[in-house]
């Protein structure tokens, strides 16, 4: 896939990709990862049948895999924690969601998340996005902002300052992912779920306008995410977000990557996720 190159408003170049090109105006779907990953994490040789990307293509999808600031073969940080968590919400987003929608004709779209890549569209609807730019939204594995454990807020106090001192996160180093994380932005997210809170650098909470959005959603968990983002935590946001159509979907068996890269999703989760999404857009 030959990346198109787009320019946020803060001067940024992003890459974004299309798996095959469309000019019917069928339903889109655009696939943002989360730390330590880039586009890739969508189109895993070694799940049998492809990743996920594939599978939707297979659905009838027009499919569109970005790559967020600092990950794939978009811009990487020119100086180490100039970014912030919110850069990926307030510039990104919009960049992704706009292009997209200009080259399939405002055809339905969807926001599909995984991880951080869910937080950022479900930020991004609660602050920045005109009514109606997505028809809705799918996150997997992203939790909600509950208050961590001592063990946890330790851990997560280790990583902030490994992350301060070396300028960046080194997730490779420790086999957590295939993308190194730029320590401002990480710090940012360890911090909002730290104190169990999602409150921008302004003071805007955006867990509180999460009340506020009406756009369908599906939060996706899996059963052996103990972790990450165990079902508890995800459902926190569904109960939170304002939409009168949302629900959780708990996969059986899977972990936090498993929802999008365990060759069992194939057959437990990615047919689910397909449906709720041709039957969100059909309602449009």
């Amino acid at each position: 896939m030959i990346p198109r190159r787009l320019r946020t408003a803060d001067g940024v170049t992003l890459s974004l990709y299309r798996a095959r090109a469309y000019r019917d105006r069928r339903p889109a779907v655009l696939l943002v990862h989360g730390a330590f990953s880039n586009h890739r994490l969508w189109t895993d040789a070694s799940t049998q049948g492809g990743g996920l990307a594939h599978f939707l293509t297979e659905r009838g999808l027009d499919v569109w895999l970005a790559d967020l600031r600092h990950h794939g073969e978009s811009d990487r940080e020119p100086a180490d924690a100039r970014w912030r968590f919110e850069d990926w919400i307030l510039h990104d987003a919009a960049v992704f969601v706009t292009r997209v929608r200009d080259e399939t004709d405002g055809a339905p779209l969807i926001w599909l998340g995984h991880s951080a890549g869910g937080a950022i569209g479900l930020c991004w609807l609660a602050r920045a996005a005109v009514p109606g730019s997505v028809a809705g939204i799918v996150t997997l594995g992203t939790p909600g902002p509950h208050r961590l454990g001592p063990v946890r807020v330790s851990l997560a106090a280790v990583t902030i300052a490994l992350s301060r001192a070396v300028g960046r996160f080194p997730a490779r180093l420790f086999r957590m992912g295939s993308e190194d994380e730029a320590a401002g932005i990480l710090a940012d997210w360890m911090a909002w779920n730290v104190r169990g809170s999602w409150v921008g650098a302004d003071g805007f909470d955006y867990l509180a306008a999460l009340t506020r959005i009406e756009t369908p959603f599906l939060a996706v968990a899996g059963e052996g995410d103990r972790f990450f983002a165990p079902p508890p935590a995800c459902d926190q946001l569904v109960r939170v977000a304002g939409s009168s159509r949302k629900e959780l979907l708990v996969c059986a068996g899977l972990s936090h990557r498993g929802l999008a890269r365990d060759a069992r999703a194939r057959e437990r989760c990615w047919p689910r996720i397909a449906q709720w999404i041709e039957q969100t857009v059909e309602g449009q």
